[in-house]
């Protein structure tokens, strides 16, 4: 009796784990700080800085409207979102009382960037970093499944 609980225990977790994540959180811009807080998860960022990420996301991929691929001015990949109108009160809101502290850009659960806020930001803006075409691509496909699937 006892190993059949085992068992089921280790199948159902393995179950859980192999799920893909939540479409919502495939794509995460969280608040951050460029200064430690308490209860936040610290970050230190390739170029020396350290910032320390709120665990709540501002806007996901649930708020995405539209997701295109756009080089950036180097010829790098990148990518455009345009933002719902829910969303794009929620980063207007935000950024304009976030000036000159970071946000963090999650992409798959991983930090792909933290820029600066330099000015308010809302519906439409540019995400840089992404590792190749490919997954820029990869990206757009799955940001699109999403809207399609609201619609």
């Amino acid at each position: 009796m006892i190993q059949r609980i085992i068992i089921c225990s280790i199948a159902c977790l393995l179950l859980i784990g192999c799920q893909s994540n939540d479409a919502g959180y495939e794509f995460a811009i969280k608040p951050a700080w460029n200064h430690q807080m308490n209860g936040l998860q610290h970050y230190s960022l390739a170029n020396g800085n350290n910032i320390w990420v709120q665990q709540g996301a501002i806007v996901t991929a649930d708020d995405i409207k539209k997701a295109t691929y756009t080089p950036d001015n180097l010829g790098e990949p990148a990518v455009t979102i345009t933002l719902d109108a829910a969303g794009s009160a929620r980063m207007s809101r935000f950024t304009s009382g976030h000036l000159n502290q970071p946000l963090a850009v999650f992409v798959d659960d991983n930090l792909l960037s933290a820029p600066m806020v330099r000015s308010e930001l809302s519906n439409q803006f540019m995400i840089l970093g992404m590792s190749d075409k490919d997954h820029a691509m990869a990206f757009i496909d799955r940001c699109n499944k999403l809207i399609d699937s609201k619609n």
